[in-house]
């Protein structure tokens, strides 16, 4: 008896062998190391946040000198007297002499020249001002 072969067994190869199950499984268990595995913590920039100051004290503001230039030019002293720009310096001498923690502010007139501000300023500071603001009045 002669053996025959069968007509799709013969040669080289039908047989396929189907990774789509294996695909499956490699996708379950990476999924599965992803999910427990632990991560290292690393340690980042400490960040003070406003919860952890403590709330602080009510301040009570420094004594202030108030210089109003007014549109004409002349500097009213604490809305009182009136001076000429140039005679500053005292004034803010006796002030800081009074209050050694004092400051000055400087109030102008929105159409006063800014030559005369920058002359109280530096008048201001000859007087041996802590602290110099300024500021500009509003229209009324």
């Amino acid at each position: 008896m002669s053996r025959r072969r069968k007509s799709g067994a013969a040669g080289g190869g039908g047989d396929d062998v189907n990774v789509t199950p294996l695909m499956d499984i490699v996708f379950i268990m990476l999924i599965f190391f992803i999910v427990t595995a632990t991560f290292s913590r690393e340690k980042g920039i400490d960040v003070k946040t406003p919860e952890d100051t403590p709330p602080e004290e009510e301040t009570i503001p420094p004594p202030a000198l108030l210089l109003s230039i007014q549109e004409d030019g002349f500097v009213r002293v604490n809305n009182v007297r009136i001076i000429d720009p140039e005679s500053t310096t005292p004034v803010v001498e006796e002030f800081m002499a009074r209050e050694p923690k004092g400051v000055v502010l400087v109030s102008v007139a929105p159409t006063s020249k800014a030559g005369v501000a920058v002359t109280v300023m530096d008048q201001a500071w000859s007087g041996k001002a802590s602290a110099v603001s300024l500021a500009l009045q509003q229209d009324q």
